[in-house]
């Protein structure tokens, strides 16, 4: 900007506009006199702005608008008149181009150095819509949208209470993006809180279209594969984060909240776990577990067992291993990895095509190849069914960065395995705790609170305790982010 602030001249602060956007064809200059004879303009965005609105109520009310003689007068006159005027007034050029491609239209008058903001955003938003990646069996039915007014309009409806807090920060040094920090004054704790401030506020990014843009800037270790931040698109489940002690992060235009801090147990559970039966539910999460233990490790088990010790299977089993690898020309691990690559080239396949088709074309296309590879010999037919129950328990962990992390920690396990057997994978094993150990979301443990022992804390970690025992939820978590370690 070659000027910083307004003058006293309207054509040199129009001129000034004018360079500012300059080949911007939706920002619209209109003139208008008032009823004392003093010219004016109104700038705003064609496409962002009103122009209903701008047409029927703000110019109307502008051609009538009467000043008096005294210009230290024109600000009272002004607010008094012009109803859909807010007191504050600008005088940066800096603050007033953010208010026109926010939708807002400047009202600009001869003879003071001040701008006035009207407020005639036009928000297009999409209605309420079903969650597209956290579906329930039970529980509500609303996610949220890209819209970051109607998304606070909903926490706010569903919690009541003024502790609840809504910080906004503009972030992005050239998209000016809109970023709403939320959380529940009195429950989070102050350092927790301090850090994700100072964190959210040293994020260097040229622009913030998503959420996802904040997460490395969030999180402790950017290479690790296991998430730090959780993210999510239903309301119920960011409100439940912030009775516990956590911060909600929502920015303009991404439908997806982050939750922070996070520890590994936040992923496996899933909102219908609160809203039926805790017996139920708890057999539930345990499955979701073992699901987990079963995705990262059956394939490397599988190689184990036919490759590096076959003596610790049963005779018959081996047997039939035997006689259904005996046409396969491949090795074993060869096979395996293979299979692995194209699950997920089936699966990348299945996101990425349209929702009508992308569904019949994956189950169809892999049971094709499948059926083919086995007849022609060049799959076994149990490494089939080690693949598809991989899948299937992959698709059995509730949260798709945790799925991604159980991929990658499958093709590390077979790696490991395929050079050292049995001892290569009780080495990865332990490799992949001790990184999980390690980690830290926000200066909180990412195992706690198993890691640190607090066994009264574990009613809602691997089961679900019955809600007479939850009551006390809030404080319960609250005490697990009791001493968060500074990052070093």
């Amino acid at each position: 900007m070659s000027v910083q602030a307004l003058s006293n001249s309207l054509a040199e602060n129009i001129g000034e506009l004018k360079s500012l956007f300059r080949e911007c064809d939706d920002i619209t200059y209109r003139s208008f006199t008032t009823a004392s004879d003093t010219e004016g303009y109104i700038i705003y965005s064609y496409f962002l702005a009103d122009s209903q609105f701008i047409s029927q109520t703000i110019l109307p009310n502008l051609f009538s608008l009467n000043l008096p003689s005294e210009q230290s007068f024109w600000g009272k006159a002004i607010t008094t008149q012009l109803p859909f005027v807010p007191e504050s007034v600008y005088t940066q050029w800096s603050d007033i181009t953010l208010e026109i491609l926010a939708g807002h239209t400047l009202i600009l008058l001869e003879g003071i150095n001040e701008g006035y903001i009207a407020n005639t955003a036009k928000v297009e938003a999409r209605s309420i819509e079903k969650p597209e990646t956290e579906t329930v069996i039970r529980g509500p039915l609303e996610a949220f949208a890209e819209e970051i007014g109607p998304n606070l309009a909903i926490i706010r409806s569903r919690f009541k209470d003024p502790k609840l807090k809504i910080n906004t920060l503009i972030l992005g040094q050239e998209s000016r993006t809109t970023v709403t920090l939320i959380y529940l004054e009195g429950v989070i704790q102050t350092e927790v809180l301090e850090e994700v401030r100072r964190r959210l506020t040293s994020t260097n990014l040229r622009s913030v279209q998503e959420s996802g843009y904040l997460m490395e800037f969030l999180s402790e270790d950017t290479w690790s594969p296991f998430p730090l931040i959780q993210s999510t698109e239903r309301p119920d489940r960011t409100i439940a984060a912030l009775t516990e002690g956590r911060a909600a992060i929502l920015v303009e235009g991404s439908p997806f909240a982050l939750l922070l801090p996070t520890v590994l147990w936040h992923f496996f559970h899933a909102p219908d776990d609160y809203f039926q039966n805790y017996l139920i539910s708890s057999v539930i999460r345990l499955l979701r577990y073992l699901s987990y233990l079963i995705a990262i490790s059956l394939p490397a088990l599988y190689l184990i067992g036919t490759v590096f010790h076959p003596q610790l299977l049963p005779l018959r089993f081996l047997l039939s291993l035997t006689i259904a690898r005996e046409r396969v020309p491949i090795p074993t691990i060869l096979e395996i990895i293979t299979m692995l690559i194209t699950l997920d080239i089936f699966r990348e396949a299945t996101l990425r095509l349209p929702r009508t088709i992308g569904p019949a074309i994956g189950i169809v296309g892999a049971l094709v190849m499948g059926e083919a590879a086995v007849s022609a010999g060049i799959i076994s037919p149990i490494m089939v069914i080690v693949v598809a129950l991989t899948a299937v328990a992959t698709f059995a962990i509730p949260n798709e960065d945790l799925r991604g992390t159980a991929r990658m920690s499958s093709y590390f396990l077979v790696l490991v395995s395929s050079f050292l057997g049995l001892y290569g994978f009780l080495l990865g094993t332990s490799a992949i705790l001790l990184h999980v150990s390690s980690l830290e979301s926000i200066g909180v443990p990412y195992l706690s609170p198993v890691s640190n022992f607090h066994w009264k804390e574990w009613s809602d970690i691997f089961v679900r305790a019955p809600w007479s025992t939850l009551k006390r939820k809030p404080q319960r978590i609250q005490s697990e982010l009791s001493s968060p370690r500074r990052r070093k």
